[in-house]
């Protein structure tokens, strides 16, 4: 037959050692507990797929012209074809596609300069006034994407943020403080304060 200890008999002197190594087990045990990994910035200065970029190539007006970013990473070029650019900085990306076109004597020294017009907006969610999209702007913190929707709700967390970097396939949500650095196309999750 099962043993039975009553509420009284654990409070009494007997016991108490018992019940401090049980308290003490549950302590270390959360001290031990896995925290979010700290949200860390992808690189603003590479172009992403949905920035909008206006690829010009000097004394080639058929050529030149305002694309957005396919889901591929790729912007298409008459002459050229498909190019991946996501990934390179516009400078690696204006190399990438004047190689192309001087390929085989397409263009003659090409010139190409490449100039994102339009970043991938920023992401804001939870607990703010006007979630929502917003225009990304160099150095931007999570604390300026929280102003620009409006601020926080009385029940935000601000202590709580979080992170979806933009491409991680598997939507990680990384800790966040106010100032950590938020790149185009990033998420920002205000939570709800439980008390």
């Amino acid at each position: 037959m099962p043993r039975t200890v009553s509420i009284k008999s654990a409070r009494s002197p007997k016991f108490a050692p018992l019940l401090g190594l049980a308290l003490a087990g549950l302590v270390a045990g959360c001290a031990d507990a896995p925290r979010p990994e700290a949200a860390t910035p992808s690189d603003a200065s590479l172009l992403h797929t949905g920035d909008t970029v206006n690829i010009t190539v000097f004394g080639q007006p058929q050529l030149t012209g305002e694309q957005i970013v396919d889901d591929h990473g790729e912007v298409s070029v008459l002459l050229a074809g498909r190019a991946k650019i996501a990934g390179l900085t516009p400078t690696a990306a204006e190399g990438a596609l004047r190689e192309r076109l001087g390929k085989g004597g397409i263009v003659v020294t090409p010139s190409v300069s490449v100039v994102v017009t339009k970043h991938l907006p920023v992401y804001v969610v939870g607990e703010v006034a006007r979630p929502g999209s917003y225009d990304w702007s160099g150095d931007l913190r999570t604390i300026n994407a929280v102003a620009l929707a409006g601020g926080y709700t009385y029940r935000a967390k601000s202590s709580g943020l979080r992170v979806i970097r933009h491409g991680d396939p598997q939507h990680t949500e990384y800790a966040a403080d106010q100032t950590t650095e938020i790149e185009p196309g990033d998420t920002v999750i205000v939570p709800e304060r439980w008390f």
